[in-house]
C-alpha cells in the first residue's frame, strides 16, 4: 500500500505530531507498505529519505522554530507516487490540499485530529477570536465531509467533534508510542523524590503554575528535585520565576535533549507532572507511563483516557496546596507509589505503536474495499 501524509508539521521541528508522524511512517514502512510525507521545508535541514517530500514555507512570526508551510507541490508529483491513500494530519490549507488530491485521484481521505484548534486559537488569536473560530468551524465540517473516517486520538477528542461540529463518520486510534519506551517498574527509593515535565515551553502549557506548584511543594519536600525538558519562548521568563521563588536548587531547566535520551531518564525519575489546561493524547505522557511513572495533571484537562484517576496517577483540581499534598502523598507512601507505577505501565501497553499501526493499517484496506480506484 502507497501512504500519503500530509503534515503541517515534521522533524525537524519538535512537538508530539511530528514524532506520531515519524513513528508511524517507519512501522509502516516495516509492515511492507510505503509512506510519503508532505511536509514544510525546514531551513538548513535536508533529509537523506527520498519519501520526504518537501514543500515552501515561509518564517513564522508568532513560534519562531516553526515555519509556516505553504503546501504547493504539483499534481505530476503526486501522480508519479501514486498514493492508494491519502491522509492529512492537519486541518485548514493541509486538509483541503489533502482533499484535492482525494478528489483528483479517487482515492479515500484520512483526517487526523491531533489538536485541539480552538484551545489555540484563545492563546493565539485574541483580538480576532469570533472570526478564526467561525472559519476554522466551516473549515472542519468541511474536510470531515469528504474524509472516509476522521481519526480521533483520545475519546475526548471524538466526543468534541461531535459535540462542537457534528462531525459524527469518527474512528478512535489512540496516539502511540515506540516500543523501545517500554520498560518494568522496578523498586524506587523516594527519600529523594524527582518529578519531570516534557514538552514545548509555550504559554499554553501553563508552565508557570508548575512553579508555582514546585514553590508550594518545597515547603513540604524542601530537596525535591524538578527537571523540566524541552525548549520554547517562555524558556527566560521560566529561568526568572525559579530565580524569583528561590527553586534554582530544585528545578533543572534542561533545554532540548535527544529523545534517545528520555527511556533512561524517566526510569531515573518518580513521577510526571503536567499542568496543561488542554491535550490531545500527549505522546510526552504516554511515554513517561510506559517508563512507569505515575502521572500528575489537571481535571478537565482531556487526559482521562491516559491518566486513570487513582490508578495511573491523579487527576486533580488546579489548587497548589491539594496538588502538593497529593504529591506529598506518593513519595510517603511507598506501597501506594509501587501500585501506581505497575498500574502506569501496565495501561501504557494499550498504546503500543505495533498495535496502533495494525489499527490503521485495517482502517485503510478497509477504505480501499469501499472506496475502489
Amino acid at each position: 500500500m502507497r501512504i500519503l501524509f500530509i503534515t503541517a508539521s515534521y522533524l525537524p521541528v519538535i512537538n508530539g505530531v511530528s514524532y506520531q508522524i515519524d513513528i508511524l511512517k517507519k512501522k509502516l514502512d516495516a509492515m511492507g507498505h510505503t509512506v510519503y510525507i508532505l511536509a514544510p521545508s525546514f531551513p538548513g535541514y535536508k533529509d537523506h529519505d527520498k519519501t520526504i517530500i518537501r514543500y515552501p514555507s515561509l518564517p513564522n512570526p508568532i513560534i519562531k522554530t516553526y515555519p509556516i508551510g505553504i503546501p504547493l507541490i504539483s499534481t505530476r508529483k503526486i501522480k508519479k507516487i501514486n498514493p492508494d491513500v491519502v491522509h492529512t494530519h492537519h486541518a485548514l490549507i493541509f486538509g483541503q490540499f489533502g482533499k484535492q488530491i482525494s478528489e483528483k485521484l479517487s482515492i479515500p481521505l484520512f483526517f487526523s485530529a491531533h489538536t485541539h484548534y480552538e484551545h489555540y486559537i484563545d492563546f493565539y488569536f485574541p483580538f480576532a477570536k469570533r472570526l478564526t473560530k467561525k472559519i476554522y468551524d466551516l473549515d472542519m465540517k468541511d474536510l470531515a465531509r469528504k474524509c472516509y473516517k476522521v481519526i480521533c486520538p483520545s475519546y475526548q477528542t471524538e466526543e468534541r467533534l461531535k459535540s462542537s461540529f457534528g462531525i459524527n463518520n469518527t474512528v478512535v486510534i489512540n496516539n502511540s508510542i515506540d516500543d523501545a519506551f517500554f520498560t518494568q517498574p522496578r523498586k524506587k527509593s523516594l527519600a529523594h523524590p524527582t518529578l519531570i515535565f516534557t514538552g514545548r515551553l509555550e504559554k499554553e502549557k501553563n508552565l508557570f503554575f508548575l512553579l508555582k506548584i514546585a514553590n508550594e511543594l518545597k515547603k513540604l519536600i524542601p530537596g525535591f528535585r524538578m527537571l523540566i525538558i524541552g525548549t520554547g519562548s517562555q524558556a527566560d521568563s521560566l529561568h526568572d520565576k525559579i530565580h524569583k521563588y528561590h527553586l534554582e536548587e530544585n528545578i533543572l531547566l534542561a533545554g532540548e535533549l535527544h529523545r534517545n535520551l528520555l527511556p533512561e531518564i524517566y526510569k531515573s525519575a518518580h513521577l510526571f507532572i503536567t499542568p496543561s489546561l488542554s491535550e490531545v493524547m500527549p505522546l510526552t505522557v504516554i511515554e513517561a507511563l510506559a517508563c512507569g511513572l505515575p502521572t500528575i495533571a489537571l481535571e478537565r484537562s482531556k487526559l482521562e483516557d491516559i491518566v486513570i484517576d487513582g490508578k495511573s496517577g491523579y487527576l486533580l483540581k488546579p489548587n497548589l496546596k491539594v496538588i502538593a499534598k497529593k504529591i506529598s502523598e506518593i513519595f510517603s507512601n511507598e506501597k501506594l507509589y509501587a501500585r501506581l507505577s505497575k498500574n502506569a505501565y501496565e495501561h501504557a501497553l494499550n498504546f503500543s505503536i505495533t498495535q496502533k499501526a495494525k489499527e490503521l493499517e485495517n482502517l485503510y484496506k478497509e477504505a480501499m474495499t469501499f472506496s475502489p480506484r
